[in-house]
């Protein structure tokens, strides 16, 4: 007997659809982590909607919209990408796992394509592609962005489709459906003796809100002796849908930037990206793609912007004299989110002067190199200066400067040392800062 199952994640960002790209391509470390001994990296199944490359998922994305004429919801996801899997065991039964003509190879990499046409909608795919370089295998990567008609106007909307499906199945959410549906379109597409994965009892899943995430890691603290068992064994405590579990690592990814800010603000530096410093300045000579270069040098750091925003803790909520109450209900603690507003505002400086880097690499007159002040995000060197005065840190500089311009340091003649704040609470500080 084989197995079905689905997993989908909402890509949020352009930047998203860039990292996509990078992985397709294997210029990411994780991509090509993943080739086996004696593959041929980038060995694929692929298509996309793109003329100049079936992996270059963002122009994918431009052809996709220009093909159907649909525009984008303001804060809304952009796409979606789906993991369509089958057990590995019966693409073996016709020939070889990582066999571009081993028919069932084939014969999946279609089907997976037309069972979300099926219910996204036709021509809802723009890329599709079934790595044959890995391990493992079996795994087909759909990017999907359905176009639903609202007030008369094409619009991607991500959310209508798997409404849709749930009421076709009769599956009491998305992540149900989408795994029901997928099993079914196997069943009559591929094989009858594929069936789907294990149900969960979906009447045990608790759904884990703000406060049920803080409740999750408040059981971790509880017993610091067995830190790593008391984690483990919270988490096990909850059902995880596919969305929650993308959820929690999102919050647990901020709470480790706090983590690390607190222990030494000075010192922090943005995660880093899948090129450092070095390995950009020696790849520019035989890579003619600058925003790759930026992508992959800044990937971490704006992966952390990035994240922010969807806690309510953009660049522009931060802008305000008390953005960072924005973020009250995950993060209740005002010492959190005084850090996390100083590690959003050093991993935009980052990621400005990333771009400015690579783009000044390739300009030969001094005179003509761009200023990190003036790209994006702009308003990120005025906020790490403010948030190092909330936090009482008497070196207003930007952390982990790819350029490295001479500052005067300057003392805030009222600064308050970050010890305090630790020990101090919310309503302490109900004034705005």
């Amino acid at each position: 007997m084989f197995k079905s199952a689905i997993r989908v994640n909402k890509i949020k960002t352009v930047a998203q659809l860039r990292g996509l790209s990078l992985h397709a391509e294997r210029h990411d470390e994780i991509g090509q982590a993943r080739v086996r001994e004696g593959a041929v990296a980038g060995e694929a199944l692929a298509w996309s909607k793109a003329e100049s490359s079936d992996r270059d998922y963002l122009a994918a994305f431009k052809a996709h919209k220009a093909e159907l004429g649909a525009g984008e919801r303001k804060n809304a996801p952009l796409a979606m990408q789906a993991l369509c899997v089958v057990s590995p065991e019966w693409v073996q039964q016709t020939g070889d796992l990582h066999d571009r003509a081993n028919p069932r190879n084939v014969a999946l990499f279609e089907q997976a394509k037309a069972w979300a046409e099926s219910w996204a909608g036709k021509g809802a795919v723009f890329g599709v592609r079934l790595d044959l370089d890995e391990k493992g295998g079996a795994v087909v990567d759909l990017m999907i962005a359905p176009v639903r008609d609202s007030r008369g106007k094409p619009i991607i909307s991500t959310q209508k489709p798997l409404n849709e499906l749930k009421a076709a199945t009769g599956e009491r959410n998305e992540y149900a459906a989408l795994q029901t549906s997928w099993a079914e379109w196997c069943q009559e597409h591929l094989d009858h003796s594929i069936t789907r994965g294990l149900r969960r009892d979906l009447t045990a899943r608790a759904h884990l809100s703000p406060e049920t995430y803080g409740a999750v890691l408040d059981k971790a603290r509880e017993a610091v002796q067995r830190p790593s068992e008391s984690v483990l064994g919270a988490l096990q405590a909850v059902d995880l849908s596919w969305n929650d579990t993308d959820r929690l690592r999102d919050y647990l990814l901020l709470r480790g930037e706090i983590s690390r800010h607190k222990e030494d603000p000075h010192a922090y530096e943005p995660p880093p990206g899948s090129l450092s410093r070095d390995a950009v300045e020696e790849a520019r000579l035989f890579e003619p793609n600058t925003w790759k270069l930026i992508s992959a040098l800044r990937q971490g750091a704006e992966q952390i912007v990035e994240t922010a925003f969807s806690f309510g803790m953009g660049l522009d909520k931060l802008r305000r004299p008390d953005g960072h109450e924005a973020g009250r209900k995950w993060f209740p603690s005002l010492v959190d989110r005084l850090h996390l507003g100083a590690v959003i505002a050093k991993c935009g400086v980052f990621c400005a002067q990333a771009e400015a880097l690579v783009k000044n690499l390739r300009i030969e007159d001094p005179a003509q190199h761009l200023k990190p002040e003036r790209l994006w995000p702009e308003e990120s060197f005025e906020l790490v200066e403010r948030y190092n005065r909330h936090l009482g840190l008497d070196l207003p500089q930007h952390s982990q400067a790819l350029h490295e311009p001479h500052r005067e340091q300057v003392e805030e003649p009222h600064a308050v040392h970050t010890e305090r704040r630790e020990r101090s609470h919310d309503d302490d500080y109900d004034h705005g800062l």
